[in-house]
């Protein structure tokens, strides 16, 4: 019952404010919410293009992208969104989204239909003799139908333990699926490619009935979607990824394999549940991976606006099977991670005077349970093997929504309480460490979020915002229990990190510029982050008198723990972003401009050369994506172009042995990333039929991707050369979309 006492608070909470503000609301006139409008021709194409329509209405710093239509990877879609970017490891199968430098559990709140994820990928690797390890997301691209980003904001339920923002990814659903009309759908994506990209395919088939006579309705969905990536490639030198990749290769290859399920009841028109499954499976790097999640949504509308109730309940599962042998030391392994949540929210909207108000109440509660299964051929207590422990995040927020003419404030406010909590091994009798014999470690914090963010309409066309956020990040278990020396590398005092942003920008509107019915959208904003108490991991060395220290000459030359700890120095970054789409009908432009400053350390973990624990993730100096084009004949046809500047970008020493000094992660400039021209086209054959063709790096040319784990190792790299160049050379993709 305590595990569910917020979710309790917060319903008696949803279901009171609403009968008290009713009862007020009786006295006076009935109150409607404002009516928005729009040119859904101008929304179409912005969807088709580039950043949907609300990004530049919205105040603050929020992006969002409609399912891709240029047959680019996800990874590039979101490297594509101002101040976004995403880390790449050819080893691991999901996406990882790095929003402002930040990137992990945590840092980011990555979800998929609303529910949060939690999975953390461990793949073998053969060129440094470990594993690489990163939290990600297994997500199918042909399910995606849009992706919400919000950038350094702690408002509602996605921002709870949501550092630096949030990622929101949208999978398609039955509206998407039948048409307008219609009660049957089938909708199917296909692409295949050559230099290794392979082949995808996905087919959904959905159905819906005629309304029930009060409004109610059934509508159901199934999808299956697989692919088939090959590991070896070629670079713009034409050298294969066996040269550059190594033996790694052998294990590369995949086959991801999903399923999409969706069950949408309507009983009446005020009540409505969504049933949603999703199932991943993969065999990839010597792991077989699955992933399994469920959920169901209640809403509740009935005819007040005073109530509007969201209940979501979410289970989530992912497990990765090691073949034997995978792991030095490890004859079988095994690891899995379990996630429960309740979120539940009430929306009350009514008007005082000359105001109008949204208020929301809302409570979420989540479980993370990370358990490991291994046999060693030598026991011992001191790896770094899939670290144990479970995570429970539980938080009440609020937040409040106040338009008086051309203004509008927006308070918001949540209280997090984190605890995280496992299994510490006894320390030997000559290390010092607390608490010295074997003990579960236990650390509870607790955390209060507020933000505040004003914007104007100043005139129909300018929108100005500033705003203010506080948010904080629980400590994760793989920072808490990470044992390379056992129990002398786990510290039972780390702390939550705390950010304070600050944010000014403004959205402009415009039509007619050049010609009769064109329009210009553009998102400009400036931001100043200063986190506390930065997560990062040192190394330690065990000193003659059994304490831990920095002094090397001073201490066992058998110990060298990495301990995560909390900065003492503040982090500050900083930055600019603009969003801009100009589309005149014929033609069209969309950019994206990201510039940004930042001084965080980055953990020793990281480096390949020890435990590679997530990487850097310094965002490039400058990073610019510009999408051209045109649309002819009667707009069947789309021919345009994505220009892809990366600007001074960074990676971990890949010499790290080299240094006499190894207690900590040197980062080195990388070699100049040249500009990357890819070429698109798409071409409406019927109201059913659409047909793509991409040419991924016109030019073939030969370099590095920015943020690239690869990009620290020269283990199988020629004498002489500074960086495996590892990104893919000139690449044909033809696909399409199919839909009655």
């Amino acid at each position: 019952m305590k595990y569910y006492s917020f979710a309790n608070l917060a319903l008696a909470s949803c279901l009171v404010i609403p009968a008290v503000a009713s009862a007020e609301g009786e006295k006076g006139s009935t109150v409607f919410s404002t009516l928005s409008v729009s040119d859904s021709n101008h929304k179409k194409q912005a969807d088709d293009v580039g950043s949907s329509a609300e990004t530049f209405s919205t105040p603050g710093a929020v992006s969002s992208r409609s399912a891709d239509k240029k047959l680019q990877s996800l990874d590039n879609t979101l490297r594509g969104i101002p101040g976004t970017f995403t880390q790449l490891d050819p080893l691991q199968s999901g996406v990882s989204v790095n929003i402002r430098g930040m990137s992990g559990l945590g840092r980011v709140n990555t979800m998929v239909d609303g529910v949060t994820q939690t999975f953390y990928g461990m793949a073998p690797t053969n060129y440094h003799g470990g594993s690489n390890s990163a939290a990600s997301v297994l997500i199918d691209p042909n399910f995606i139908a849009g992706i919400d980003i919000t950038r350094g904001n702690s408002a509602g339920s996605q921002g709870v333990n949501a550092l630096m923002g949030s990622a929101g990814i949208r999978t398609i659903g039955v509206d998407d699926v039948v048409q307008e009309g219609r009660q049957v759908g089938v909708l199917s994506r296909f692409s295949v490619g050559d230099n290794g990209m392979g082949r995808s395919g996905m087919v959904s088939v959905a159905g819906k009935t005629e309304e029930f006579g009060n409004g109610g309705q059934l509508g159901a969905l199934v999808g299956m979607s697989g692919t088939t990536t090959y590991a070896t490639y070629k670079n713009g030198a034409g050298e294969s990824s066996k040269d550059f990749i190594g033996s790694d290769t052998d294990y590369m290859k995949q086959n991801p394999q999903s399923q999409l399920y969706k069950l949408d009841f309507s009983p009446d028109r005020y009540n409505k549940f969504e049933f949603n499954g999703r199932n991943y499976s993969n065999t990839f790097t010597r792991r077989d991976i699955t992933s399994d999640d469920y959920s169901l949504r209640y809403k509740f509308n009935p005819l007040s606006e005073l109530v509007g109730v969201n209940l979501l309940l979410s289970s989530s599962r992912s497990n990765q099977n090691y073949v034997p042998e995978a792991f030095w030391n490890f004859p079988s392994s095994s690891s899995t991670n379990k996630s429960n949540a309740v979120d539940l929210s009430n929306t009350s909207r009514f008007s005082l005077d000359d105001y109008d108000f949204t208020f929301l109440l809302g409570s979420k509660v989540m479980k993370t349970d990370y358990t490991r299964q291994y046999t060693q051929g030598s026991a011992t207590d001191r790896n770094a093997f899939a670290p144990a422990g479970k995570q429970k995040i539980e938080s009440l927020y609020t937040g409040l929504t106040i338009n008086k003419d051309i203004y509008q404030l927006d308070l918001n406010l949540n209280y997090t309480r984190s605890k995280v909590n496992g299994r510490k091994p006894a320390c030997s009798d000559k290390e010092k460490c607390f608490p010295q014999g074997e003990a579960e470690l236990d650390l509870d914090d607790k955390a209060f979020n507020p933000s505040v963010m004003l914007s104007a309409q100043v005139t129909p066309w300018l929108q100005p915002f500033v705003s203010y956020s506080h948010s904080s990040r629980a400590p994760n278990v793989q920072e808490v229990f990470f044992a390379n020396e056992g129990g002398a590398s786990m510290n039972p005092f780390l702390k939550p990190e705390k950010a304070e942003t600050w944010q000014a920008g403004a959205n402009v509107n415009l039509e007619g510029l050049v010609v009769e019915k064109d329009k210009l959208m553009l998102k400009a904003l400036v931001y100043q982050t200063r986190t506390k108490d930065y997560i990062s991991s040192e190394t330690f060395y065990l000193c003659y008198d059994g304490s831990l220290c920095k002094d090397v000459d001073n201490s066992d030359a058998g110990f060298n723990a990495s301990v995560y700890v909390n900065s003492l120095s503040p982090v500050q970054s900083r930055g600019y972003e603009v969003e801009a789409n100009y589309d005149a009908g014929l033609a069209y432009l969309n950019l994206s401009y990201s510039e940004q400053y930042t001084n965080q350390p980055t953990s020793i973990a990281s480096t390949s050369n020890l435990y590679a624990y997530d990487d850097l993730a310094d965002l490039p100096r400058r990073y610019i994506t510009a999408d051209l084009g045109v649309r002819l004949l009667d707009e069947k046809l789309t021919i345009g172009s994505l220009i892809k500047y990366t600007g001074r970008s960074k990676r971990l020493d890949p010499n790290f042995w080299d240094h006499d000094d190894v207690s900590f992660a040197r980062k080195n400039s990388m070699p100049k990333i040249p500009t990357i021209i890819d070429l698109y086209s798409s071409y409406q054959v019927t109201d059913n039929l659409q047909l793509r063709l991409t040419v991924q790096n016109v030019q073939n040319r030969d370099y590095a991707e920015a943020l690239n784990r690869m990009n620290q190792d020269l283990s199988t790299a020629a004498e002489g050369v500074s960086v495996n160049t590892t990104a893919r050379g000139r690449t044909w993709v033809f696909g399409g979309e199919f839909r009655f």
